[in-house]
C-alpha cells in the first residue's frame, strides 16, 4: 500500500513539474518574442475627410507613452497607443496629442492567434482596424476601387497578458481629401505589468 502511495506521490510531483514548467515555457517564449519596442512611424498629409481643421503630421519616432490594451474574448483584442498622459489631459488635445487604435478580430470560427489581420479583411476570418485619434478627428485609413490594398496588422504573439507585433497601412491619393497620404509603419508591443 505504501509503495502505491509513494507511485502516487511521485506522478503527482512530475505532473506538477512539467505543468510549472510549460508555464515558465511559456513566459520565456513570450519575453523572446516581445522583445521588440514600440517603434512607429506615422505620416498624415492632405487628409480633410470629417476633420474640423487641417492636420499635417509626420514623425519617424511616436513617443508612445501610454498603452492600454483589452482583452475582450478569444477573437477580439483592442490596443490603445498614446503619445501622452491621458491622467493629464485636462481640456481639448493639442495638434501633436494622437492615439493609434489597434483592434485584432477572428470570426467564422477562427481564434486570435500571430499571423496577419488584413485591414478590414473581413472575408477571410482574420482582420484588423487601425484609426488615428487627432486633435481634428478619427483618421481611417479610407480605399477606392483600383488603389492599391493599405495593408494591415501582423501579430507575433497574443495573449490576455500581452501583444506585439507590426503595423504595416500605406495609403496614397493625395488629390482625394477622403484618402489623402496616411502612412503608420513599424514594430509594437504591450505587456501587462500585473
Amino acid at each position: 500500500m505504501k509503495r502505491k502511495y509513494l507511485l502516487l506521490g511521485l506522478v503527482l510531483t512530475f505532473v506538477l513539474f512539467a505543468c510549472n514548467s510549460s508555464k515558465n515555457e511559456t513566459q520565456e517564449e513570450k519575453e523572446v518574442i516581445c522583445g521588440v519596442e514600440n517603434s512607429i512611424a506615422i505620416s498624415v498629409q492632405d487628409y480633410y475627410h470629417s476633420m474640423s481643421d487641417t492636420l499635417v503630421y509626420s514623425t519617424p519616432e511616436f513617443n508612445v507613452v501610454n498603452s492600454d490594451y483589452k482583452w475582450i474574448n478569444d477573437s477580439t483584442i483592442t490596443l490603445k497607443l498614446s503619445n501622452y498622459d491621458p491622467m493629464k489631459l485636462v481640456g481639448a488635445r493639442t495638434q501633436e496629442q494622437m492615439d493609434i487604435n489597434i483592434e485584432i478580430n477572428a470570426r467564422k470560427d477562427e481564434k486570435l492567434e500571430p499571423g496577419y489581420y488584413g485591414y478590414h479583411e473581413y472575408e477571410t476570418g482574420k482582420w484588423s482596424r487601425v484609426t488615428l485619434n487627432t486633435a481634428y478627428g478619427t483618421v481611417w485609413f479610407n480605399w477606392i476601387s483600383g488603389m492599391p490594398k493599405q495593408g494591415g496588422v501582423t501579430i507575433e504573439y497574443i495573449g490576455e497578458d500581452a501583444i506585439c507585433g507590426t503595423i504595416n497601412l500605406n495609403n496614397e491619393k493625395p488629390e482625394n481629401d477622403m484618402i489623402g497620404i496616411v502612412r503608420v509603419n513599424g514594430t509594437f508591443v504591450h505587456k501587462n505589468t500585473k
